[in-house]
């Protein structure tokens, strides 16, 4: 069976065995009848597989051409042999994203000059995930005075509420510019291997670079310190369904975007070239909710499948007022981290703060607290069942009100249906948009709701779901990156670190878990800095959460060359401190628990935490985030700074 055109939905014509859900007024579903339609819709979505459903595109021959840079002007990337004098720097940065800039300006107002950094990155210039991805529609869906750090430093005013894409990244390229890195990237370069050298006490690092041309070019290079920063949206993925190769017409990931194929530019969503394509885009979730209108605005006709619908609340998308930012956004000294702490404030299962300053999608899903943390949370695990169905109560109205807002807006019943999310608004990233669920009202957009499964194959012209295909000129896999969570910072860069004595941090963490301070440097690995999510805190804005953390790897080095008194020194957490620290993270694991039973994410590894057999379980959750929420973690942070004796460093020369 084959079609070209026509219906509005599509396969999710079939009508599932919970009809008796979808029947009901959405604002009369009581707390019983939805956790029971989770839980059903949950199992309908859950593989076996887990994260082995998607092919890892950077790790693939078939498919590493996808993630190719189309946005570097190669004149412009300096020969990386140029770039370090005797083959050494002070600090060797990888990342060049936001995490990256951050640990950078945080040395250089610690005291180290910026000429002593190197920030490595295979992108062709500063900006990370805000480098790569520049589709139609991109914005962040955290609020710019919130996200953009260092506005105070800068008096940078952003343009409007939530940052678009070309903004974020030439605000990066302005933090480089004010605290002097321009010149300390070193681009289209990737590191293979960091090794420590007990007797120098350094870090050796074999650096590739990609030249123009298809080249290579190999260096070895030392550095006293090392950060691996490489953020969380790096790898793209794709799902591991057959006919990939098969499939003839155009391809491409939306971290990708050709513009090429679609016309226009990211700073112009016309895309005039899609006029006469049938476009596919494969993916619903926070990336595919900013392109969808546009694509829906310019192809022939779109197909959007679906396998799980995203939460999408309101944007309320405003361009920024001078005058009104200063009375009452920068209001006085401190004003960023004032909003920022209010915004954390608000996820609670306590009474919300008096006052909400940011009054954003985010501090209205106080269910949020879940993934948070919370230090009113469950003390033990058997405390966790009740504080889940007190979850459940809180973040009830929210998600019914989510799914009201679809049946509002969407047109025909049956779509709308397809669109409403089953799951709390924890188990999923939550996403805010003015425009996607009514462009499912045009008729040239289908919905393809494969009911949990996603594609089963393509062929050379389609796309094919349950027996049915469809034929498309273009595909556009929105299916987003490798899992932040799970892996250890080496394999998250697709590398290898080898620590003291020979020891391999892959290896040691699958063994035995992190051995960290404070989440941020490994007893196995001096002079190495870690950026998370493993032993500390979280924050939906995660540039706030990495900024504090090169605030604090800055602090170390200053107070650890004081005491080394200008020689040579690895400094490295203790044996007894990091075991105390990881105790410390298991006493207040619980409240984190509440990700368990959600349906498949990449928060929970697509259901494998659910799988963690009992062996493990301890050290998942020694290993795991500060379950009693950022600011209590940053609390601990702080108390530890102005203790002033370092306590658990032990700083060797």
């Amino acid at each position: 069976m084959s079609v070209t055109s026509g219906a509005t939905v599509a396969a999710a014509d079939r009508m599932s065995s919970d009809q008796a859900y979808l029947d009901e007024g959405v604002n009369g579903v009581d707390a019983l009848q939805a956790e029971k339609r989770y839980g059903e819709e949950r199992a309908k979505r859950l593989r076996e597989e887990g994260n082995k459903q998607y092919l890892d595109v950077s790790i693939s021959d078939k498919f590493r051409h996808l993630q190719n840079d189309p946005w570097v002007d190669a004149a412009s990337v300096k020969d990386a042999r140029t770039l370090f004098p005797n083959n050494r720097c002070r600090v060797l940065i990888l990342g060049g994203g936001y995490s990256g800039l951050l640990y950078a300006i945080r040395m250089v107002e610690a005291g180290i000059c910026a000429e002593e950094i190197r920030i490595v990155d295979s992108a062709g210039g500063f900006g990370g995930t805000w480098y790569w991805n520049r589709y139609p529609g991109l914005m962040c869906d955290i609020e710019s005075y919130s996200y953009l750090p260092l506005l105070e430093e800068t008096g940078y005013i952003p343009r409007h509420r939530y940052s678009y894409g070309d903004e974020i990244r030439d605000y990066a390229n302005l933090l480089a510019e004010k605290w002097g890195l321009t010149d300390s990237g070193v681009f289209h370069t990737k590191a293979e291997t960091l090794v420590w050298d007990e007797v120098t006490k350094e870090w050796q690092v074999e650096l590739v670079q990609q030249q123009k041309g298809g080249s290579s070019v190999h260096l070895s290079v030392r550095s006293q310190f090392a950060a691996v920063v490489n953020g969380v949206l790096n790898w793209p993925k794709l799902p591991g369904f057959d006919g990939t190769m098969d499939y003839k017409g155009k391809i491409f990931h939306s971290s990708r975007w050709n513009y090429e194929i679609t016309g226009g530019s990211s700073a112009d969503p016309t895309l005039d070239k899609l006029q006469d394509k049938r476009v596919a885009i494969v993916g619903t979730g926070a990336t595919a909710v900013q392109i969808v209108p546009h694509l829906a605005r310019w192809s022939k006709h779109l197909y959007v499948v679906q396998r799980t619908p995203a939460a999408v609340d309101h944007r309320d998308q405003r361009e920024t007022d001078s005058d009104s930012f200063h009375k009452e956004v920068a209001r006085a000294p401190g004003w960023q981290r004032e909003r920022q702490r209010n915004f954390h404030q608000h996820f609670t299962t306590r009474k919300q703060p008096a006052v909400n300053l940011v009054d954003d999608g985010w501090t209205h899903a106080c269910g949020l607290v879940a993934i948070a943390g919370n230090p009113q949370g469950p003390k033990s695990v058997e405390e966790l069942p009740a504080y889940v169905q007190e979850l459940y109560a809180i973040d009830l109205p929210r998600q019914n009100r989510i799914r009201a807002r679809v049946a509002k807006t969407v047109q025909d019943p049956n779509v709308a249906k397809r669109l409403q999310p089953w799951y709390p608004s924890w188990c999923k990233r939550p996403c805010f948009h003015d425009e996607y669920l009514s462009a499912f009202n045009r008729d040239n957009v289908t919905l393809i709701d494969t009911a949990g499964k996603g594609l089963d194959r393509l062929t050379a012209d389609s796309i094919v779901t349950d027996g049915v295909s469809y034929t498309v000129d273009l595909i556009i896999f929105a299916t987003g990156f490798r899992a932040p969570f799970g892996d250890t910072p080496a394999e998250r860069s697709n590398l290898t670190i080898t620590g003291r004595d020979g020891i391999s941090m892959k290896d040691e963490w699958a063994r035995k878990g992190p051995s960290t301070l404070h989440g941020i440097i490994d007893h196995n690995f001096p002079n190495l800095f870690l950026s998370g999510s493993w032993q500390g805190g979280r924050s939906g804005n995660y540039l706030f959460h990495v900024d504090a953390l090169a605030k604090h790897a800055a602090h170390i080095v200053t107070e650890s060359e004081r005491r080394a008194n200008q020689a040579s020194f690895a400094v490295a957490p203790t044996a007894a401190a990091v075991e105390d620290w990881a105790m410390q993270i298991l006493m207040r694991a619980a409240p984190m628990g509440a990700i368990m039973g959600c349906t498949p994410s990449y928060f929970n590894l697509e259901g494998e935490l659910d799988r963690v057999p009992p062996e493990d379980q301890v050290k998942m959750m020694r290993s795991g985030l500060w379950g009693y929420g950022v600011e209590d973690y940053l609390d601990h942070l702080e108390a530890w700074r102005m203790e002033g004796s370092m306590a658990g460093l032990d700083v060797k020369t």
